[in-house]
């Protein structure tokens, strides 16, 4: 159960989607068995951060140019 509603939400997937969520359990950290609900946040997480770098790079290499 929730403790607290405020700093939880709930998300519907489809259950070929689920099933591939039970099977990530065991496979996103080697050696660990996570929930669910943490193997949601960790790939949600993990794409955010990868999208988010990439503008980042752009930038970066954008002013490597300017300065050549």
């Amino acid at each position: 159960m929730c403790r607290d509603k405020n700093n939880y939400h709930s998300v519907s997937v489809r259950n070929y989607a689920f099933s591939k969520l039970e099977n990530l359990t065991n496979k996103v950290i080697p050696g660990t068995s996570l929930s669910r609900a943490k193997v949601v946040e960790k790939l949600i997480n993990d794409s955010f951060n990868s999208l988010n770098s990439k503008p980042e790079a752009i930038n970066e290499i954008r002013q490597q140019k300017q300065k050549i």
